[in-house]
């Protein structure tokens, strides 16, 4: 027959001025200093009152009380700031200290990348759709596909990198000055001819090698390698030929 009323939340307890109203017990509790004078002039009417009922008592025992009461008020307003200070001399140094998460410096995605590093070929794009714009013979595919891997040696200011292949005759070792000064080596198409390159370091600790290479089949290229997670290494690679763009992803694991 009746229906049921819907229990107020805490936030629909509010008034239409947006102001929540204050429990009973909240409104009735007194400041400590009213709540402390409230007393003082409650002992003063007791004592004021006693002498009225009863005339014979001697006004000394009335200034004892009264002075016992100041000093007992005195002793307590004493060890209530006493405890408050701790309290405020805590909060200030906790604001004046920085955090530790704001003062350390941002460490780089990508530390040093030298290492043996081991093809993840199952993980790794493929690289067919490279080969065929770049339209390498079937013998070099092959070689291709039975890269190990890659070894890496960084230093302060150069980078060298170098394919670990199963063939004797597939080799790739480059070797650039951090600085952007271009240098120049075979092409990896194995085609006659020398490519420019350049490298540098990034912001974020990664290496970019930039690459150009002259007819036939010319081009531009770019492999950024970086360290995504411990042990784990990213080659992201650009190619850019006859108007047409590849991207690809090679994943090595640290040996």
């Amino acid at each position: 027959m009746f229906a049921q009323v819907p229990r107020l939340s805490h936030d629909s307890q509010q008034d239409q001025s947006g102001v929540t109203p204050r429990s009973s017990e909240q409104s009735t509790k007194l400041p400590r200093t009213r709540y402390t004078r409230v007393q003082l002039l409650l002992f003063i009417g007791i004592l004021i009152a006693a002498y009225t009922l009863n005339p014979q008592l001697e006004i000394r025992f009335i200034l004892t009380c009264v002075s016992g009461l100041f000093t007992l008020l005195l002793v307590r307003l004493v060890f209530t700031r006493q405890e408050a200070e701790p309290v405020n001399n805590s909060v200030q140094r906790h604001a004046s200290q920085p955090h530790a998460e704001s003062a350390a410096p941002t460490q780089p995605r990508t530390p040093n990348l030298s290492g043996v590093w081991v093809k993840d070929k199952a993980a790794s794009d493929s690289m067919e759709p490279t080969m065929k714009l770049m339209q390498v013979n079937r013998l070099i595919r092959t070689a291709v596909k039975l890269v190990k891997g890659i070894e890496l040696r960084q230093t302060g200011n150069s980078f060298e990198m170098i394919v670990l292949s199963g063939i004797l005759w597939f080799k790739i070792k480059e070797q650039y000055p951090l600085t952007g000064e271009v240098r120049q080596f075979k092409r990896r198409d194995l085609r006659k001819g020398l490519h420019r390159g350049t490298a540098e370091k990034l912001s974020d600790g990664a290496v970019c090698i930039t690459l150009e290479w002259d007819e036939p089949l010319g081009g531009v290229g770019t492999d950024v390698f970086y360290i995504p997670a411990p042990g784990i290494l990213y080659v992201d690679s650009t190619i850019l030929m006859q108007g047409q763009t590849i991207k690809y992803r090679t994943i090595y694991n640290k040996q």
